[in-house]
């Protein structure tokens, strides 16, 4: 949907495949409400409607991740085993293939593959909020251990979002091609 024109019927193809069965009536609500807003651009094409991501919208936190990610280093796998890692720590449970590929990464990550257990907790998370999310989903995390590149990610994401980047002493240079986690 980033980049691509989606029809309502591709999507809710697109959501079946994924997991989610949504009545194509209800998609078409979401989507319109998502145009309303600014999220979504729609464009009639007799008989239907397609829709694509708005190009005048801030990146959400998995896309910005990402896009750092793809700064530091280029190796992809490399890039997804960051990605896990850095949202690894900011959520403290294990992080779904679904978020990682949010991040634009459709690649398994270099990474401990989660415990059935430890799923069934972040699991509870996602139902909390009202997320549908498959059991049958892998989760993936990277052991917690000091990491300079997924700590300086978190905090140039906190200072860009906030506008603190003025009280920040100091800079760090990032390294290119260098070990990563």
């Amino acid at each position: 949907m980033k980049k691509d024109e989606r029809s309502i019927s591709a999507l809710t193809v697109a959501l079946k495949k994924d997991g989610y069965k949504f009545h194509r009536l209800f998609v078409t609500g979401y989507l319109k409400a998502l145009a309303d807003v600014g999220l979504l651009r729609e464009k009639v094409i007799p008989p239907a409607k397609v829709y694509t991501a708005s190009v005048h919208r801030d990146p959400n936190l998995y896309e910005a991740v990402g896009d750092r990610c793809r700064q530091v280093d280029t190796d992809e796998r490399a890039q997804a085993r960051l990605a896990v890692a850095v949202l690894h720590k900011l959520f403290h449970r294990p992080i779904f293939y679904r978020e990682l590929r949010e991040t634009g990464y459709e690649i398994t990550p270099e990474a401990v593959l989660a415990m059935k257990e430890e799923k069934e907790e972040a699991l509870k998370a996602f139902r909390k909020v009202g997320v549908a999310m498959p059991s049958n989903e892998p989760a993936y995390y990277v052991e917690d251990r000091k990491n300079e590149t997924r700590d300086m990610i978190i905090a140039d994401l906190l200072t860009e979002k906030y506008g603190l980047a003025d009280l920040v002493v100091g800079t760090k240079q990032t390294r290119f091609g260098g070990p990563l986690v």
